[in-house]
């Protein structure tokens, strides 16, 4: 019987896929960029750029 050492095997760099997520990553952030609020909430109380409601009526 022939006894072997084990040898890990190498990481396979799989460009194909690095490509697809980095395209879908894209198009995801283009989109979200794109995308309008729907009419019934432009009425909604007023945010902050974090997504806080404002709570007075004060100037920044």
């Amino acid at each position: 019987m022939v006894h072997l050492t084990s040898q890990p095997h190498g990481t396979n760099l799989r460009v194909d896929l690095l490509i697809a997520i980095a395209v879908t990553a894209v198009v995801s952030f283009a989109a979200g960029q794109n995308w309008t609020q729907p009419t019934s909430f432009a009425s909604a109380e007023i945010e902050d750029w974090h997504g806080n409601v404002k709570r007075s009526n004060w100037p920044n």
